[in-house]
């Protein structure tokens, strides 16, 4: 396992929320994970409720009290010492990076924007509820929320014709996302994966779950586009083992499982 990605041409990381929870961020897993961050929506609203467009039509100011403060956490965390030893991995080799994180974390941590592909979209980043139009998050004021309640204050972000806008992400019976962003990512990582198909390929496959699956279908359908890969997947519970000789297993959190395969 370890030769194999010393010796190989190109990584591949695949991370979900579990990258992020040694830098302090919560992964939401379950309502109860997600209560333990939210307790004044405990037995009422759940993460799939809250991450839903139809919320923000009924409940605009719990909607924004949740991603206004989701935002803020997301601003304000530094990302943990595992992205640095990545990127040094990727440093040495060709690269790319596919995520469900929300949370701009790869970004922040100086890797190529143009080779990250954030397949749920982007939290910095709002798109308009009515003309379609996108906007940098940084470019609007802080929300104030009342923590009591986890109610974001007047104003709410709005365009400048003052139709409310919402976080450019892909959430749950979402059929207004603008992917134009992400659909180009899309196109540069298969572009990346053209220019592979004959190459020695790792992926990493760090903190992803099985109930929402994205990143694990992600990896493997890599396996079976490019016949010289492998995938190391590190995970401390979801990590069952598997027959295919293309998969390592590694059941450790994000940080210390990076740690254990750092090979510099």
């Amino acid at each position: 396992m370890q030769k194999f990605l010393k010796e190989c041409d190109a990584l591949i990381i695949t991370a979900g929320a579990g990258m992020g929870i040694d830098s302090g961020l919560p992964d939401y897993r379950g309502d109860q994970g997600f209560w333990k961050v939210y307790r004044p929506f405990q037995n009422k609203y759940g993460f799939q409720d809250c991450a839903n467009p139809e919320f923000l039509k009924q409940n605009p100011h719990l909607f924004w009290g949740f991603y206004g403060h989701r935002l803020e956490l997301y601003t304000n965390t530094i990302p943990h010492e595992g992205f640095q030893i990545i990127k040094k991995w990727c440093e040495q080799k060709d690269y790319f990076i596919i995520t469900s994180n929300v949370d701009g974390q790869f970004q922040k941590a100086g890797f190529d924007q143009k080779k990250v592909y954030e397949i749920h979209g982007s939290i910095h980043t709002f798109q308009c509820t009515k003309c379609s139009k996108l906007y940098l998050a940084n470019k609007f004021p802080k929300l104030k929320i009342d923590f009591q309640k986890f109610e974001a204050v007047d104003p709410l972000p709005r365009c400048e014709f003052n139709h409310i806008l919402r976080p450019n992400i892909l959430m749950f019976y979402d059929w207004d996302w603008i992917s134009t962003i992400y659909t180009k990512q899309c196109e540069n990582f298969e572009e990346f994966m053209n220019k592979h198909r004959n190459s020695k390929v790792c992926v990493i496959e760090i903190g992803a779950g099985t109930a929402i699956p994205s990143i694990r279908i992600k990896g493997e359908g890599i396996l079976s586009e490019i016949e010289n890969s492998i995938l190391i997947r590190i995970n401390p519970s979801e990590n069952e083992p598997e027959e295919n000789k293309k998969y390592y297993s590694i059941k450790k959190g994000g940080l210390e499982g990076i740690k254990s395969l750092n090979y510099l």
